[in-house]
């Protein structure tokens, strides 16, 4: 089940990043002759800073680590789409604020605008992934002795404890 879980986590990040990219580097977005240069620069600069999330979430989601580790990689990961989309629902809710310029414009699904579903989507299955992932990590033993280790020594987060 973890293996299924990281995996779904997986494709969301993927779809996060990728949808993300398709959605805003055309001529609606950043090649767009109407926006001003400056609405450009923070629309590529978003697409690039969720590109690089993206590699690094893959990664540590699917890098080896002791399971402390293991564990923290796949929060990190999973919130990364989570993070990427939650900000829609929060700018839809702002007064004067739509998910498109004109009523319309945006294919729908199910009557929701496409950006707002696939955002929906990835976030619903990031963190899907992640509770099944996590369950089967907490039902597992731990097998090597070196994770034991790692796990046994590692110092709680906030503990006020530090190392000299």
């Amino acid at each position: 089940m973890a293996r299924v879980g990281r995996s779904l986590v997986t494709a969301a990040v993927l779809g996060s990043g990728i949808s993300n990219a398709l959605a805003d580097l055309n001529r609606t977005h950043v090649f767009n002759p109407c926006w001003p240069p400056h609405a450009r620069f923070h629309a590529a600069s978003a697409v690039t800073t969720n590109a690089g999330w993206s590699l690094t979430s893959l990664w540590l989601l699917w890098r080896r680590g002791t399971p402390g580790e293991r564990r923290l990689a796949l929060k990190v990961a999973a919130l990364h789409p989570i993070l990427a989309y939650g900000p829609f629902f929060i700018a839809e809710a702002l007064p004067g604020s739509e998910a498109e310029d004109r009523p319309g414009q945006i294919p729908r699904v199910a009557g929701v605008p496409v950006n707002l579903f696939v955002a929906g989507v990835a976030s619903g299955l990031s963190a899907l992934g992640y509770l099944l992932a996590r369950r089967e990590a907490e039902e597992r033993p731990v097998t090597h002795a070196a994770d034991l280790h790692a796990d046994a020594t590692a110092e709680p987060v906030g503990s006020g404890r530090t190392s000299r």
